[in-house]
């Protein structure tokens, strides 16, 4: 069977001679809004991810090209069909001509060319519909000749539509004017100047999907089941559904959607570096700090929920349900299944019977076998179409009711007196979107419902083009169609202005100052202003609480400290402190300067790492080697990548000869010490785990 497309569209482009001159002073061109409205048709569609054909036939182009001048030598002359119909790309739009040539072309031929793809260029396709869009301004003659009416016929047998962009057709008065209007009428086509193509085309519509109803049995009970079928009725969806995927070449710079990276997934143990077969794996869950495997015999105790089925649970009034107890991402009308009477003629009397009674009903649905059970909501529906239905709501479970309490509004000192709440009227009676423009506009209702469009949408699609066609440039700012969307009607704003100040006078804001809470016995701060005395403001100093803090001399330095630790390490040396005590209180210093250093002066800590270095060549090298290996994979995990650099120029290891008492040989390949290669490796498995994960393992 073959394949079926719901719109086919062939492009026909003058860009001959006649249209590079605009029509009047301070107007584009003809060639750069034919071009526009062009680019504007291939872009609609593809935007609105559909199966549709498109192709661009130009009319007065500098070579020939297409079937029947092929057929016919010496007619069909400056007709190039650029791209055959096919679904609609970017590279189409790229393709299409910067500048008129200095040709003419006949614009009946181009149309003959066009209807003759349709019936013999293309095949094993269905097309519902077949369009023609005529692009020029029909100031080159055609030759049509004597057999016009018989193109017209078969125009109407192939049901071919013509539409013709860019002119006024009903204004103007020539031979090729009145030509075209017929061939528009008799093929129920239709026409329209630029300004009015341009403004339909400003917000980019979503497609018409055609409606997949889901099948399911209501049940009541064991017994009583009513074919139904679902139809989605609101659902939020994702702006652009299906991303091809394409793989950039960096030397190139160009994007191959017929590659792609091969990923492969395996699992491997960090003790042998031995890849783990899939069948030896345990799936499991991290439940805290621990790890809950979970094997296919717990899978199988887990809770089933059953077969597919819709099954009714009850009745509740419709006043019960409020809207905090319904979530889901979207609304579905249920009716009776499709040339089923008997279940249409049910779904009628349980409409009429919950309308009445003013109930709702409580269904439990299971889509696939055991996958997760939902409740929804079941609400008597009329639609003004005169259809009667269902609309079915997902329910929220207990567990998924957040409830929030506020304080409670009906007090005194809340009560609104009668001209306020006639304020708020009068203010919602002038905001009335309804009525929000003139008479000199079509439609006097703003932001009308399920017509108004996204801006956040719109300006995403926009985005999506422009990068399609630059990728080199940034992205635009959205256009003034767009924020047109943020702005209140000027009526709207006219009118509401003297309800809004009538209401600041009955309702007076005052600021509140928040009050700052002191502590006990904390000193109250005193501001002095400068147009008072100062024996006005001025505090008994007898009366200030007098603290005594300990004060410890300059002189005296007990530990190392961060303020100056170069200093205090060497006063408290030649104070007779020994090596092994100070160097623990040294290095601790430098570990904190570098942990909680944001600004990036190392300078302290450097300055203190070499005056250790220098001391321990001196007596005992073990102190500052032990302590720089640890301290390097310390750096490693807490990714301090700056320090490390410099510290790789700086902190070496003390080797045998600079001292004999180094525990560390010269190594002939490195020249630094034989624990180089562990210090330094950037794969090894002890220094790329990370500290928290190896807790992890030794708790378990």
């Amino acid at each position: 069977m073959a394949p079926t497309v719901d719109n086919a569209t062939l492009i026909i482009l003058d860009i001959g001679q006649h249209t590079s001159a605009s029509a009047e002073k301070n107007e584009k061109p003809f060639f750069e809004n034919a071009r526009q409205c062009a680019m504007r048709i291939i872009e609609k569609n593809i935007m609105i991810q559909t199966r549709n054909l498109v192709g661009v036939i130009l009319l007065g182009a500098n070579k020939t090209k297409n079937a029947l001048a092929e057929q016919c030598p010496g007619a069909f002359k400056r007709i190039e069909m650029t791209s055959e119909l096919q679904p609609p790309t970017w590279q189409m739009i790229r393709d299409l001509p910067q500048a008129a040539t200095s040709r003419k072309g006949d614009w009946f031929e181009a149309l003959v060319v066009a209807a003759h793809h349709y019936k013999d260029g293309i095949s094993g396709v269905k097309i519902n519909s077949k369009k023609i869009v005529l692009l020029t301004n029909f100031e080159a003659p055609a030759n049509v000749g004597k057999n016009f009416e018989e193109v017209v016929e078969g125009f109407k047998e192939d049901e071919l539509e013509v539409f013709v962009i860019g002119v006024d057709i009903e204004e103007q008065h020539n031979k090729d004017l009145q030509l075209i209007r017929q061939l528009v009428e008799a093929t129920n086509g239709d026409t329209a100047t630029f300004s009015e193509a341009f403004s339909g085309w400003m917000f980019h519509k979503t497609r018409g999907n055609k409606m997949t109803p889901q099948n399911f049995d209501l049940s009541f009970g064991p017994n009583v089941k009513i074919p139904i079928s679902a139809y989605i009725r609101i659902r939020d969806e994702a702006v652009v559904k299906n991303w091809q995927k394409a793989i950039k070449d960096p030397v190139t710079a160009t994007a191959s959607a017929n590659e792609g990276i091969q990923k492969e997934r395996k699992t491997i143990n960090t003790e042998n570096q031995k890849v783990i077969n899939p069948e030896d794996i345990i799936k499991g869950y991290l439940y805290g700090q621990k790890v809950i495997p979970f094997s296919d015999t717990d899978k199988e105790n887990l809770y089933q929920s059953g077969d597919r089925s819709f099954l009714i649970y009850g009745f509740t009034s419709a006043n019960n349900i409020q809207w905090q107890n319904l979530q889901g991402d979207g609304t579905y009308y249920v009716f009776g299944r499709k040339n089923d009477k008997k279940a249409q003629y049910a779904i009628t009397c349980l409409v009429e019977c919950l309308h009445e009674k003013n109930l709702v009903g409580l269904a439990r649905k299971v889509h696939c076998r055991n996958t997760e059970p939902k409740m929804f909501l079941l609400a008597p529906v009329f639609d003004p179409n005169g259809s009667v239905c269902l609309s079915m709501i997902r329910v929220c479970y207990k567990e998924e009711i957040k409830n929030m309490t506020f304080p409670p509004t009906e007090l005194k000192k809340f009560a609104c007196s009668d001209a306020q709440v006639n304020a708020f009227k009068e203010l919602i009676k002038s905001m009335d979107l309804t009525k929000a423009y003139d008479e000199s506009y079509g439609d006097t209702e703003a932001f009308p419902v399920a017509e108004t469009v996204s801006p956040a949408i719109q300006y995403i699609l926009d985005c999506i083009s422009y990068r399609a066609l630059n990728p080199g440039k940034p992205l635009p700012q959205p256009r003034d169609e767009i924020m047109s969307l943020f702005k209140v009607p000027p009526l709207i704003e006219k009118q509401s202005r003297d309800p809004i100040e009538k209401l600041k006078k009955l309702f007076p804001l005052h600021k509140i100052e928040k009050k700052v809470k002191r502590r006990a016995g904390a000193i109250p701060s005193t501001s002095v202003s400068p147009t008072n005395n100062a024996t006005d403001n001025k505090m008994d100093v007898d009366d200030v609480p007098k603290v005594h803090l300990p004060i410890m001399k300059n002189d005296e330095v007990t530990c190392v400290g961060t303020d100056d630790p170069v200093n205090d390490f060497e006063k408290l040396l030649g104070e007779g402190k020994s090596l092994v005590e100070l160097a623990p209180e040294i290095t601790e210093v430098i570990e904190g300067l570098v942990y909680t250093n944001f600004g990036g002066d190392f300078s302290k800590p450097l300055q203190a790492l070499k005056r250790l270095r220098t001391e321990c060549v001196k007596s005992e090298p073990s102190h500052y080697n032990n302590w720089l290996l640890k301290f390097k994979k310390d750096l490693l995990d807490r990714k301090k990548d700056a320090f490390l650099e410099l510290l790789s120029e700086e902190g070496k290891f003390i080797s045998k000869d600079e001292n004999s008492a180094s525990t560390f040989t010269q190594s002939d390949e490195h020249g630094d010490s034989q624990m180089y290669d562990n210090d330094t490796i950037p794969n090894s498995t002890e220094l790329a785990i990370d500290t928290e994960v190896n807790d992890l393992f030794d708790e378990m």
